[in-house]
């Protein structure tokens, strides 16, 4: 009996030290695998709810596509996405930053708009959390040495991409309609500045409030200015430019209604580029297509098509249309992210993070091409697309009508 029950105790000692030993290793296993967390700050409502909706499934897409790259090269990582909906409001984007910061991530991606970037910047600067921005293109932003960097150009360039559209269609005056936001305000400054170095004249600024649905006083006004506008430089000389998100549909529908179809053009600004609410607006888009709408945004590197287009045809196939290049730059964030993280040591100070951060963008080529970024931590390569609209079968479409190369000054008409 006595050597039964040794038997049966030596069994249980042999079957617990193996359990040991796995269990042992299996939380060896979990602290030494790599964990990249990274936050992600979206406007899945709201003004930003359209690009929530792309970005992030070029995001899932790269998620898929940085773990099979880890799989393929038996790399010890795992990457984690935390996904936040700032509902495109500044005081719930600082909320979703804090609870983001909370759950240990290093890196945050976003916000959608400069205002909640803005919001967000004090947070992360405080905390020790790096803040990329896939969309953030306001000029106020353009600070050296803070936690924020962006994978978009400064507005400054978009000023000056919008302007060369206008000396070659020979606007000499323009009337601004600006949305009253921080974006906005500062796109305007900068456009005013470049324009007014070129001699160009500004006429009666009007602006309207975010949230704004009736258009119909602003639109009686412009009516008149336009009027006066015309007898002074010529209806062909003059132009409105528009600075708006989607909302800028409601106002078009409304110059539309007030009769102010006769020749007069209408530019917008990177925001309203191929927005789905407009070609699904039929009087807004007949509009935009009489007034010959020109919208200036952060465009491909034709160069990076081999990139990109693989990718966009994923998106497609999940979102049912195209991804604008906001979206991809949230691709390529995700991936420097990563290749930071994979090759520099583990834990690193939150300045060596941020320095490799920047170092590893330099180097990187990607879905929007070169991501190397200037002293303000801001992109440094830069083309701009001119987008318009175009009926096709009683369909509104937004088609490529130009190209702006920053470094060389020119603008090319397709």
């Amino acid at each position: 009996m006595k050597n039964k029950t040794l038997f049966w105790l030596s069994k249980i000692f042999i079957l617990l030290s193996v359990f040991l030993f796995v269990n042992g290793c299996k939380q060896e296993e979990q602290i030494a695998t790599n964990q990249i967390k990274i936050g992600v700050m979206l406007g899945f409502s709201g003004t930003g709810s359209q690009n929530a909706i792309e970005t992030k499934a070029a995001l899932d897409i790269c998620v898929e596509d940085v773990n099979a790259y880890i799989q393929r090269n038996g790399l010890d990582a795992k990457v984690e996405l935390y996904y936040e909906d700032t509902k495109s409001d500044t005081t719930e984007a600082k909320m979703k930053a804090r609870t983001l910061i909370e759950k240990g991530v290093s890196l945050i991606i976003g916000p959608y708009t400069s205002s909640e970037a803005k919001a967000v910047k004090s947070i992360v600067n405080a905390s020790d959390v790096l803040l990329v921005s896939h969309s953030a293109v306001s000029t106020t932003l353009a600070i050296p040495d803070d936690n924020l960097l962006r994978f978009v150009p400064c507005d400054t360039y978009q000023a000056e991409a919008v302007n060369a559209m206008f000396t070659a269609d020979t606007i000499e005056a323009i009337i601004p309609v600006v949305r009253n936001d921080l974006w906005s305000n500062s796109l305007i400054e900068a456009t005013i500045s470049d324009f007014g170095n070129h001699g160009g004249i500004i006429v009666s600024p009007q602006s309207f409030e975010p949230g704004t649905t009736d258009f119909s006083s602003l639109v009686t006004t412009l009516k008149s200015t336009i009027a006066e506008a015309s007898a002074l430089y010529g209806n062909d000389k003059i132009a409105v430019y528009l600075i708006s998100y989607s909302d800028g549909t409601g106002f078009l529908e409304a110059m539309g209604n007030v009769g102010l179809t006769e020749n007069i053009r209408v530019y917008g600004a990177s925001a309203f580029a191929q927005s789905t609410a407009l070609t699904d607006n039929e009087p807004a888009a007949e509009f935009a297509v009489e007034a010959k709408l020109q919208c200036p945004v952060f465009g491909f590197d034709e160069a990076a098509s081999n990139i990109y287009e693989p990718i966009q045809a994923r998106i497609s196939n999940e979102i049912g249309s195209k991804a604008s290049i906001y979206a991809l730059a949230a691709y390529d964030i995700l991936w420097t992210t990563v290749m930071t993280s994979l090759t520099q040591k583990q834990q690193p100070d939150f300045e060596s993070f941020k320095a490799h951060f920047i170092e590893t963008a330099g180097d990187y080529y990607g879905a929007t091409g070169r991501t190397e970024l200037d002293e303000n931590g801001d992109r440094k390569h830069v083309f701009y697309d001119f987008w318009t609209i175009k009926k096709e079968n009683d369909a509104y479409l937004w088609q490529l009508s130009a190209k702006y190369n920053t470094t060389d000054q020119l603008l090319r008409r397709f």
